[in-house]
């Protein structure tokens, strides 16, 4: 029997244009579905502006989880579907599964952990055989670059491909892509470090993407969504960036400010146009040291940006308000750095102790007295563009920490505000 599988997109409710960017996990996860699960039908449920439209009946809905902020909203979607098909088999993964396994497990039929390639296919075998089991989880790792890129055709092309991702370049045809996964670093913010390292494509895996990308959806941008664009690893970065310069794109991305100025330099040259850096937080370098950054100096930081310039790659400054050791001072230190460091764009948001990270297990080593428990909230984007956007900080400070004296939520909120307006006011916010 042939198993219709529907891979469930939910509103990402938190965006403001939650169309511009492309669910590629679910892409993802869709074509692996098909490729290596007999006798499936798989189509993905694109709720994304379309959340009253009725669900297409499934045997199985599948969801892959990345941020807690959709999962109070994907409990609700199983709720809705078991009351339309009681028989109908609900599997998760991702981030919040990992993270929150217990509470997942109580809406899913089946959660997977970890990247969970090899655990699907084992998933669907036992449903077969009915000997589903509750929590799935690997012995080993599943490499990225064993399996296939994600087939867009799942989605129509305008869901593909749009002039937004690149609408300060011309508003060339783009879309997104991972040419890697997981990351190497801890910062204490953070859940996207699983797997706890980077795992790369094939540089032939990522020319070949490229190339499906423009011969089928007439692409000529891609925006890397990997966690680090340039990687601070010099052999791996060389092999990543030529591939993506054989590609003929141009790209942007996010990095760290931390690595080294040849692998800068050939960014440049494979044809990326901007890097979006995660600094974090221009306050002092003891909020880098709570948040365990990477690079845990404001003048190294600095360094890098002038280093980005140097080869032509506009930077888009990455800030977030409310973190552990921030001071009353924030405001007009971060202006202060901004006009020093002339960067193009700025994109500032508001702390999130999200689930799972080591900010939200270990509470009071940050001062942080209250969590909110409605994962809705858990986004971290605040007022970017505009003063009635209050999506975010879901936590509050005690009156002392054990690094010294928080700001009030109050306190944050206005400040997140002032500089927001201060940003938009300069065209520096997109």
């Amino acid at each position: 029997m042939t198993l219709q599988v529907g891979v469930v997109v939910p509103t990402w409710h938190y965006w403001i244009d939650p169309i511009k960017l492309q669910p590629l996990w679910e892409l993802y996860y869709a074509t692996l579905i098909e490729d290596h699960i007999d006798d499936v039908s798989v189509q993905i449920i694109d709720r994304r502006g379309n959340k009253d439209q009725p669900y297409p009946e499934c045997d199985v809905y599948f969801y892959w989880v990345m941020k807690s902020a959709d999962a109070f909203e994907i409990y609700d979607i199983i709720k809705d579907l078991r009351q339309l098909n009681p028989k109908s088999i609900h599997l998760g993964g991702g981030n919040h599964v990992d993270h929150l396994t217990d509470q997942a497990a109580e809406h899913f039929d089946a959660c997977l952990l970890g990247t969970a390639e090899g655990l699907i296919v084992e998933a669907f075998k036992d449903l077969r055989t009915g000997k589903l089991e509750k929590v799935y989880k690997a012995n080993g790792p599943f490499k990225f670059c064993e399996y296939g890129h994600s087939r867009r055709e799942f989605l129509p092309p305008e869901r593909v491909v749009n002039d937004k991702h690149f609408s300060q370049y011309g508003g060339v045809p783009g879309t997104g892509v991972y040419f890697s996964r997981g990351c190497s670093f801890k910062c204490s913010f953070c859940v996207y470090n699983n797997p706890g390292k980077f795992e790369y494509r094939e540089a032939s895996q990522i020319t070949a993407e490229i190339e499906y990308l423009k011969k089928n959806f007439g692409v000529k941008g891609v925006n890397l969504r990997d966690e680090v664009c340039i990687p601070v690893n010099r052999k791996l970065a060389q092999n990543y960036l030529e591939a993506i310069g054989k590609g003929d794109v141009i790209w942007r991305g996010q990095t760290v400010p931390f690595g080294d100025e040849d692998m800068v330099k050939l960014a440049a040259e494979s044809g990326c146009q901007e890097v979006a850096l995660g600094m974090e937080s221009a306050d002092s370098d003891e909020v880098l040291i709570l948040a365990n950054k990477p690079s845990k100096s404001i003048d190294r930081n600095k360094k890098y940006v002038e280093m980005l310039k140097k080869y032509g790659i506009k930077v888009k400054v990455c800030l977030i308000f409310g973190l552990p050791g921030e001071t009353e001072n924030v405001v007009e230190r971060t202006i202060k750095f901004i006009e020093e460091i002339e960067p193009d764009y700025v994109a500032l948001s508001g702390f999130d102790p999200v689930p799972g990270s080591p900010f939200y297990n270990e509470p009071e080593k940050y001062g942080l007295k209250f969590i909110d428990k409605d994962l809705s909230k858990h986004a971290h984007l605040v007022y970017r563009f505009g003063d009635e956007e209050d999506v975010g900080l879901p936590f509050e400070y005690d009156e002392k920490a054990p690094w010294g004296t928080p700001l009030t939520r109050d306190q944050i909120v206005n400040n997140i505000k002032t500089l927001q307006g201060w940003l938009r006011e300069r065209g520096m916010s997109y």
